[in-house]
């Protein structure tokens, strides 16, 4: 079970970074809002035709890295798998994260020029978290 800690840590405003292997290249790696859902997962939003999208489906291993940006420094670093890939919901999924990145009056400007794109929400399982400055 993750320590409150780390519970703690990952449910901050951090934008983490999402690393995806790919055959024959570098991992694919890119920053993405998250959320931390529970002891064992977090989620993201993407556009299933973007490189990540693409690369992502259920069963995909990847590795998913949060830090703090000031001192002391800390990370946790997420070895998971993609438990769920499901179209997402505006006002469940993109509305909620978008508030909590951009603030409400942002947030919803974002979803408001957003206008109807659709996109997936990817649920990653965590099989294992390693961390620095973050007691787990």
């Amino acid at each position: 079970m993750v320590e409150q800690e780390v519970i703690s840590f990952l449910s901050e405003l951090h934008v983490g970074i999402l690393s995806i292997p790919r055959q024959d290249r570098a991992p694919h790696s890119t920053p993405v809002w998250y959320q931390y859902e529970s002891d064992n997962t977090i989620w993201f939003l993407a556009d299933p035709n973007s490189q990540k999208g693409k690369l992502l489906s259920v069963g995909s291993k990847l590795s998913f890295v949060v830090q703090s940006e000031d001192p002391p420094y800390k990370y946790v670093s997420i070895e998971g798998s993609v438990a769920s890939v499901a179209p997402y919901d505006i006002e469940s999924d993109l509305r909620p994260i978008a508030r909590f990145y951009l603030g409400e009056e942002g947030g919803d400007e974002y979803v408001s020029q957003s206008g109807e794109t659709t996109g997936n929400r990817y649920t990653i399982e965590i099989n294992k978290l390693m961390s620095y400055g973050v007691e787990s």
